[in-house]
């Protein structure tokens, strides 16, 4: 028998008929995008209490960057916008790129926001706002918001973009393609290369790529087949990046509910669940699980039901009726799965935030009807100790995606690390 966790639902944080989206965990403090109140919120973890507001001049679809002198962020329009703390505008700045969709401003080379849109990246100064470089590009096909990665020790910008031809290019500070790879399939929407050790993950419509984070090479490539969900054949990737642990898993889920746990090095198949055989997932929901997010840390997967059917509907999968599901990472075994009670897992990442975990709802069910929407926040503790020992919770930050690694999280920041009493 594996790990028990006890799961107390705390809080939840209402945003009315829209999406609650992204996050980030600085400082303490959770800063959140709910996206058409088009404003961050600065959030207190404990109680959920909104106790800032930083408004925005459009949609923000993506979480805001934090750092010791300010606030970042960017929306629709295109307009970014630093504030200080206090939420006083710094500066505003547009890059002429189009709308922002992505999930996420990244930092590069420490004093840059690097800022990606539909049709193309820009690199924006910190301190004064000023667009150092563009690289701008025509997508073969309808526009998707993605992100960049900063790798901070090669000095390089990992960027995917929404075409198989050169779907990945890597940056140099001044703008210069030092490296520019074909992919087998586009990236998925949403997709940013991830990195783990000398490994970088990229996640495509059809494909899992692995590639030597040096040299570029191909180190193995994985390809799914295409899925029958919501009535049509669609992509068995698609939707947003999947996730990776800190001890080198990566675990993907398919557009109709199948979750794999791959090994990194090797592409070993570890284990896999099939939610429509476990009866919570169903291939007559066409909203694709691929749009939920999940988080690991400290042994288990965390991740909210993705099943979306109108309201009345004689099927047991709606809108109001998802589950939150825990699964250990290491053997596949489902260690906790909540009642049916939960609005549907929007498409952003989980934040991990101090032995809590908060992850942002959908609003719109599959026939267009709208809901008033949350944040949702959990409480989780182990529910059998260690003899002879407590359980000390880091309090690390949680930067886009778990930071360096894009996927996971640190040791110790949900369940916390054993210690000798």
């Amino acid at each position: 028998m594996g790990l028990k966790v006890n799961v107390t639902n705390i809080w939840r944080l209402g945003v009315g008929v829209g999406p609650a989206e992204h996050g980030v965990y600085v400082g303490g403090y959770l800063y959140l995008a709910p996206t058409f109140r088009n404003e961050f919120w600065k959030v207190d973890p404990e109680s959920g209490a909104i106790l800032k507001r930083y408004c925005m001049p459009g949609n923000v679809w993506g979480a805001p960057l934090v750092d010791e002198s300010g606030v970042y962020g960017a929306s629709t329009g295109g307009y970014v916008t630093k504030f200080t703390h206090d939420g006083s505008v710094v500066w505003q700045t547009n890059s002429g790129l189009g709308d922002f969709i992505a999930e996420a401003i990244v930092e590069a080379w420490d004093k840059c926001l690097a800022i990606q849109y539909p049709r193309g990246i820009s690199i924006i100064d910190k301190a004064t706002g000023k667009i150092l470089w563009s690289d701008e590009w025509s997508p073969e096909e309808t526009p998707k918001g993605q992100e960049p990665t900063f790798d901070d020790e090669a000095g390089v910008l990992w960027v995917c973009r929404p075409m198989a031809e050169n779907g990945l290019v890597a940056y140099d500070a001044d703008g210069t393609k030092i490296r520019s790879i074909s992919l087998p399939s586009p990236p998925t929407t949403y997709s940013c290369p991830q990195i783990w050790s000398g490994y970088i993950v990229l996640i495509c419509r059809r494909h899992v790529v692995v590639l030597d984070r040096g040299s570029g090479r191909k180190r193995w490539m994985k390809e799914f087949p295409a899925v029958v969900y919501g009535g049509e054949e669609q992509d068995p990737l698609s939707g947003g990046p999947r996730t990776l642990t800190h001890d080198g898993r990566i675990i993907i889920w398919t557009t109709d509910g199948v979750f794999f746990c791959l090994d990194v090095e090797s592409g070993t198949e570890l284990w896999r669940l099939d939610f429509k055989d476990l009866g919570y997932a169903s291939a007559e929901c066409n909203d694709p699980w691929g749009y939920a997010g999940g988080a690991a840390v400290d042994g288990i997967f965390i991740i909210l039901g993705r099943n979306n059917l109108p309201e009345g509907s004689e099927s047991p999968f709606s809108i109001n009726r998802n589950r939150l599901f825990f699964i250990d990472y290491r053997s596949g075994e489902v260690l906790y799965v909540s009642e049916p009670v939960y609005q549907m897992a929007c498409c952003c990442k989980p934040i991990v935030a101090g032995g809590r975990i908060v992850i942002g709802s959908w609003y719109k069910d599959s026939e267009g009807k709208t809901y008033q929407n949350y944040y949702n926040c959990w409480k989780i503790t182990p529910a059998d100790g260690e003899p002879g020992k407590s359980r000390l919770i880091l309090n690390r930050d949680y930067a886009w995606l778990g930071g360096h690694h894009h996927g996971g999280y640190s040791r110790g920041c949900l369940l916390g690390v054993g210690v000798k009493t």
